[in-house]
Order: C-alpha cells, then sequence, then structure tokens
C-alpha cells in the first residue's frame, strides 16, 4: 500500500507537474475557502463529521493528465446524480483521513491503494450545512489504473476528466457560472457524455486548476442555470 506521504525533497518519478499543489496538500493548507465575508460559518459545537474525498490525477504532465470523477446513483436520497469526487464519511476504525479517502474509493471505483502515490491532505473544508468537515485529499498515478462501479446503487458511472486540453476542464467552452434561482452558485464544467460538475466538486476542481498554473473560470464566463436533474 503506497500512502505515505513523499518527503519534501520530492515527488514521485512523472509527478513533477503536480509540484505546486503537491506541496500544498503537505502543509495541508486550505484548497477551499468557504468563508462569504464574514467569517468561517458556524459548525456544530461537537466539530461535525468527518469526511474525505479523493483527488485522483493520473499522467506524467499537464499534457496527459486526468482525475476521475463519479456520477452518484440516481437512486440515492442524497444528491442523486450528481458528479462527485470519490470519497465519504470516516469510520471508526480508519486511521487517518487519507485511509478514508482511499477506503472509499476502493469501495466506489475499485481504486487499488497500491495504486495511489498519497501527496499530501488539504485543510478541513467546513460545510455547516451538512454538519462536516470534507479533506480533500491528493494522490497520484502514472497511469489511469483499472476502474469500475462497485455498487451501482452507489454509484452510476465513472468519468475521466482530462485537466488541459479539448473537452477538458481548462476547455474554455466548457466553462460556465452557474446560476441557481437568480444566484450565481460558482464554476460549472460541461464535460461531455452530460458529465455536469457544478457545486463543491466543481469548486475543488477550479482550485486544483489554479493549484497547477491554469486560470479558474473567469467571472463573466457563460452563464449556465443548473439543470432541474442536477439539483437534488
Amino acid at each position: 500500500m503506497s500512502a505515505a506521504v513523499p518527503s519534501a525533497e520530492g515527488l514521485p518519478d512523472g509527478a513533477g507537474f503536480l509540484a505546486p499543489l503537491a506541496e500544498r496538500a503537505r502543509r495541508g493548507d486550505v484548497l477551499v475557502d468557504r468563508r462569504d465575508g464574514r467569517g468561517s460559518p458556524p459548525m456544530p459545537t461537537d466539530g461535525g463529521r468527518r469526511s474525505a474525498v479523493l483527488i485522483h490525477v493520473a499522467g506524467t504532465d499537464l499534457a496527459d493528465a486526468r482525475l476521475v470523477l463519479e456520477e452518484r446513483g440516481h437512486r440515492l436520497r442524497s444528491q442523486p446524480g450528481q458528479f462527485s469526487l470519490p470519497g465519504g464519511k470516516r469510520d471508526p476504525g480508519d486511521r487517518d483521513d487519507v485511509h478514508t479517502a482511499l477506503r472509499e474509493a476502493e469501495e466506489e471505483t475499485g481504486l487499488d491503494p497500491a495504486d495511489a502515490h498519497v501527496l499530501g491532505a488539504f485543510a478541513p473544508i467546513p460545510m455547516p450545512w451538512r454538519g462536516q468537515l470534507v479533506i480533500p485529499v491528493l494522490s497520484w498515478s502514472a497511469e489511469a489504473p483499472p476502474l469500475g462501479v462497485q455498487d451501482p446503487i452507489e454509484v452510476e458511472r465513472l468519468v475521466w476528466a482530462p485537466l488541459t486540453g479539448s473537452d477538458s476542464l481548462d476547455d474554455a467552452a466548457l466553462r460556465r457560472r452557474g446560476r441557481l434561482n437568480g444566484h450565481d452558485v460558482g464554476p460549472v464544467f460541461e464535460l461531455p457524455e452530460d458529465a455536469f460538475v457544478w457545486g463543491f466538486t466543481a469548486m475543488i476542481l477550479e482550485q486544483v486548476l489554479a493549484g497547477l498554473g491554469l486560470d479558474p473560470v473567469p467571472a463573466d464566463a457563460p452563464t449556465r442555470e443548473i439543470p432541474p436533474e442536477r439539483r437534488r
């Protein structure tokens, strides 16, 4: 199991393009700031439930790098049909946040933890409306590992999203500002095959791109109303 965080002296061969983002993950920096100018939103007095998501990037440079996303099962009670990163809540038997992220990714996508070189974990992101803290964990592999839906009730399908190039997260033709009930709800990525990514996951993806020196979704990007089937 290759879950040890590499030393500050270097990264695994082929992962050098991730250095700026990996260094922030090693330090436990904030990836997504949920503050609205009035300070951090209040959390439950017990600190809330702890969850972790896995940002797994495959490739050896920006030109071929891609990350895995999953479409949540359409019969789930919470956010059915929305796109997310693999992950879930921490179990009592989990050693730490990295273990949570890898365990959940294995349960949902079949990712073998031995295929994931963990580069670090970012600071917890408060989500007070759900009463939880979410920790993004960054991992890498030189090639895309063999993955597949493990439970069709929980996961509808998996999608590999390229970071750059045509039909990628960096493709200006696929980047929007989301609108919901007349309000800006942040970046939206309209990826091929109806892979519509918005909300919390899109915010993480935008900051991943920015952390690698790529442009965030501009404030004047075309707007897109969130489709009803992706709101639940």
